[in-house]
């Protein structure tokens, strides 16, 4: 096996084994962190399909629960979805986009700078809606499978995954000077947030009438390594440069641990878990994916992990929680147990989230906006804050805008907490307001509602 590029940066002390790890209130400046002296190597991982979000022993946990609260009120979630239909059909199309309308919409001279004029139609620049609903419907649909036995639900996921293997040939690149063979526009790399969804739903399905087994599949497998993974690799090798935000690492880490574990390929795994060990991006737990990490001043004993975008605002540093604890839960079922990777740094870096997002228990979890610093339980002057410089801005202070984000993710944390004892006092109470979550469907119309899959009361609440 080659070595991977990836193997940069340590999991071990960095600024004399505390400046990284635990650090007073201050200003931290990441590029000046020297480059620790362990690396990761890559391991070969056995694993036992199905092996990504779910495994065998996760999918007869739900099935045996499925009459008990909160599992049944969340299958319901499920059926009623919009998403779970045994008649959805899909909308595949050759060339998938996700590029600013008011520079790309309208098909004006970008598009001739870029040389692909004779791509451009009416609406190609947001045609990524197509995917991201797609996607969803796959996933959905086979978990219908797998919990109810639906062969019918099965056969319509199967039929979306080899309809867009039949017709798309991976996202929109240039063909002139400036463009050539690259994205024309960055937003392009955030289509792989949904890459994870239709590989996980490609894993639920392989035992569906032996579809894993067949040419079928494999032309699944292989349009997606084909066409998004050297895409993937490209973005996580290049975005060390503090522009890209944390989120599109783990956009394109998510889609290569999962494209990985779904061809079986040892590299691709490595690549993506490597990057979250050592990695120079912001996809790096270890370093500029988290800030700081503190003792709760709250008196929890429990840790606390300010992550790269407490300081943009709380929709991007909550997707970022979702998309770590995808990672590590496709990790932990090939045996990579990243919640616990150096000292529970992901879980402390998923509390920090949860404590200056929770509300408070009275404003319940059905809440639109108009929230201030005393709608939540924990208010701003208890969450511990390093000022921070990315992508040209200084952060002296925890974002407020969009406090409050919805997103279907907390029951995955929680079941971790409860299955191996960790305490993670706001995950938990974050997992309680929520449950029983939804997914795709459930939490509007935009690429949000759609970023991760959802369902985590359904799949990884436990007893």
């Amino acid at each position: 096996m080659k070595k991977i590029y990836s193997i940069i940066l340590s999991a071990a002390t960095l600024l004399a084994a505390s400046s990284c790890c635990e650090i007073e209130d201050g200003v931290t400046d990441i590029d000046s962190w020297p480059m620790p002296s362990k690396e990761y190597d890559p391991q070969v991982y056995s694993f036992n399909h199905p092996a990504m979000l779910h495994s065998a022993d996760d999918i007869a946990y739900t099935k045996a629960h499925l009459g008990q609260q909160p599992w049944a009120d969340a299958y319901q979630k499920l059926l009623t979805s919009g998403y779970s239909n045994n008649d959805y059909k899909a909308s595949p199309v050759k060339i998938l986009a996700r590029l600013d309308a008011g520079n790309w919409g309208d098909g004006g001279g970008r598009w001739d700078d870029a040389g692909i004029r004779d791509l451009y139609y009416p609406g190609i620049h947001n045609n990524y809606t197509n995917f991201f609903r797609d996607c969803a419907a796959a996933y959905q649909l086979s978990l219908k499978w797998q919990l109810a036995g639906d062969t019918d639900a099965a056969a319509a996921a199967v039929k979306i995954l080899e309809d867009w293997a039949a017709v798309n040939e991976g996202i929109l690149v240039g063909r002139g000077p400036r463009f050539k063979d690259t994205v024309v526009d960055p937003n392009e790399y955030l289509i792989m947030f949904q890459i994870h969804q239709a590989a996980n739903a490609a894993e639920l399905l392989r035992d569906y009438q032996g579809w894993g087994n067949s040419e079928a599949f494999a032309k699944v497998v292989n349009w997606m390594v084909t066409y998004f993974r050297p895409f993937c690799s490209k973005f996580i090798r290049e975005n060390n440069w503090n522009h890209s935000w944390m989120n599109w690492d783990l956009a394109s880490m998510t889609a290569l641990l999962s494209m990985g574990i779904l061809a079986d390929d040892q590299e691709i795994i490595n690549e993506a878990i490597l990057h979250f060990k050592q990695g120079e991006g912001p996809g790096c737990i270890m370093r500029k994916g988290v800030i700081a990490v503190y003792d709760d001043p709250s008196g929890t004993g429990e840790k606390l992990a300010q992550g790269n975008e407490s300081g943009r605002d709380q929709g991007h540093n909550v997707l970022c929680a979702a998309m770590v604890g995808a990672f590590c839960q496709m990790a932990y079922n090939i045996g990579e147990d990243l919640f616990a990777f150096e000292d529970g740094r992901a879980i402390a870096f998923a509390q920090y989230i949860a404590k200056y997002n929770v509300v408070k228990a009275e404003i319940g979890p059905d809440y639109e906006g108009n929230l201030t610093d005393a709608s939540f339980r924990y208010p701003e002057s208890s969450m511990p804050f390093t000022t921070y410089t990315y992508s040209g801005w200084e952060m002296t202070k925890i974002a407020d805008g969009a406090r409050g984000n919805k997103r279907p993710c907390w029951d995955l944390w929680a079941g971790y907490c409860k299955t191996h004892g960790v305490k993670a006092t706001y995950i938990r109470e974050m997992a309680e307001l929520f449950r029983p979550d939804g997914g795709g469907g459930h939490y509007g119309n935009g690429s949000g509602g759609f970023d991760q899959v959802g369902f985590s009361t359904l799949m990884h609440y436990r007893e």
